[in-house]
């Protein structure tokens, strides 16, 4: 497999993560993990893929979220790798009646492992860039 290649799917697989986060499909999430995989961020840990399929449970009190992959620079070696990968996250949710969305600007900081030909998540840190939270217009019409 070329480095391009293996790049692709790289990103491939960072948007996969985005999508089953998205559809709060935990059992996709969790093949995109290696076992003993590490998913960090502001105020959390989640070591292992079952602490890590039980910690974004979390994402239920969101009625929605989208997670838009932007830039996505990788640099593989072997059967590493290693990525920082852009996204803004959408959050829906209700608050006193009203619609709201809490919006961040999110830098991921990968690695990667090839493990029986698939490429798999070892590490992912999430770096709060920036969030906005505000009232959603048009949602409660």
């Amino acid at each position: 497999m070329s480095e391009a290649s293996h790049k692709q799917a790289l990103y491939e697989l960072v948007c996969r993560y985005a999508q089953a986060v998205d559809k709060r499909d935990w059992t996709a999430l969790a093949r995109l993990f290696a076992p003993d995989a590490v998913l960090k961020g502001p105020g959390f840990s989640f070591d292992g893929v079952d602490a890590i399929v039980a910690g974004m449970n979390g994402l239920g009190r969101y009625s929605v979220t989208q997670h838009h992959v932007h830039n996505h620079l990788a640099e593989v070696e072997d059967l590493e790798a290693s990525a920082e990968t852009y996204c803004i996250a959408n959050h829906i949710y209700e608050a006193e009646g009203v619609t709201r969305k809490l919006d961040w600007g999110i830098r991921y900081r990968d690695r990667f492992a090839c493990i029986d030909g698939l490429w798999r998540i070892t590490c992912r840190e999430l770096l709060l860039d920036w969030s906005q939270d505000q009232p959603l217009p048009g949602a409660n019409q």
